[in-house]
């Protein structure tokens, strides 16, 4: 838990986590006192004189209900999570990170299994200021562009590619469109692996072998159906 808040803490203070060195070259670099490790966890999870969340907020997502261990951690302007908001497993992992825009989510995310890649996404967050807004989206099969209006209260949809791979080979195995949450297209990709490939190759030869060991009839013998 503690490296945990230290590797947040170092990747969006970077300023904090280098000594610099005065004009003295002797200077040796002093080891940071337990006061300037709490001023440092200070700057996380701060709320302002209105109670709203403000800057880097970290939460640890205890297991439970069938869901791991957790971490997450990202800006909060206003009280709303704001650009990229990355969660890690137990084993600080990445899991996923997303992007939002005023508290919903908006662009590309990506999704990962024990640390590797298996999905990239985008999604269209709504304008929650606002009712209803209105998404252009194109027929796939005219091009024709028309206008469809939403309701906001369900915060964003799938809009845009998503591609999915296998966290192995790293290899795409699905692509998919969506526009505001209808899906519009999609492909499948088969790939053969490297361990296919050989026993393709073994399997071939073994054949060419057994087709040594076929019955020859004895010279001679050979009679042809055709006269």
């Amino acid at each position: 838990m503690k490296k945990v808040i230290q590797y947040i803490v170092c990747t969006a203070t970077l300023s904090g986590c280098f000594v610099a060195f005065g004009q003295n070259k002797k200077t040796v670099s002093k080891p940071e006192t337990s006061k300037q490790e709490e001023s440092k966890k200070d700057n996380l999870n701060k709320t302002d004189n209105q109670n709203r969340k403000q800057g880097l907020w970290f939460y640890k997502h205890e297991a439970g209900m069938g869901e791991p261990l957790t971490y997450e951690y990202g800006q909060y302007i206003n009280d709303k999570k704001e650009g990229v908001w990355t969660t890690l497993d137990a084993e600080q992992r990445l899991v996923s990170t997303e992007n939002y825009t005023k508290g919903v989510l908006n662009g590309t995310s990506q999704y990962y299994e024990k640390g590797r890649l298996v999905c990239i996404g985008n999604y269209r967050g709504l304008d929650q200021s606002k009712e209803y807004e209105t998404i252009v989206v194109t027929d796939p099969d005219t091009y024709n562009d028309t206008l469809v209006t939403v309701r906001t209260d369900i915060g964003y949809t799938k809009h845009g590619i998503w591609r999915y791979y296998n966290p192995v080979t790293g290899q795409m195995t699905r692509e998919e469109e969506y526009q505001v949450d209808n899906l519009i297209f999609s492909k499948e990709y088969h790939f053969i692996s490297a361990t296919d490939s050989l026993k393709a190759v073994e399997r071939n030869s073994r054949f060419l072998s057994d087709k040594k060991n076929y019955y020859k009839p004895p010279s001679g013998k050979n009679k042809s159906l055709i006269k």
